[in-house]
């Protein structure tokens, strides 16, 4: 299962994705999705959104907000999960 994570700002996102990196998880950079509404233009793309939430607060970067991402057949959609 693939969960988008979105920040205030590119710059909690980038730290957000070096913290993740350096943990061994596995990250992808993405630009924010149009079927979300909320956060700066980048997202980052995880499989484990639980562990990775939890490494994050460890180290005081906020996450904004969590989708998962479900498969559509006209695309994926969006669904936010709560924190």
């Amino acid at each position: 299962m693939t969960y988008i994570l979105t920040f205030a700002n590119t710059h909690k996102a980038i730290f957000a994705e070096k913290a993740l990196l350096q943990a061994g998880y596995s990250v992808g950079v993405m630009p924010l999705p149009s079927g979300i509404k909320a956060g700066c233009g980048i997202a980052l793309r995880v499989a484990d959104y639980i562990a990775s939430n939890a490494l994050l607060k460890e180290n005081n970067i906020v996450v904004s907000a969590v989708y998962q991402a479900l498969a559509n057949v006209h695309g994926p959609v969006y669904r936010e999960v709560t924190l």
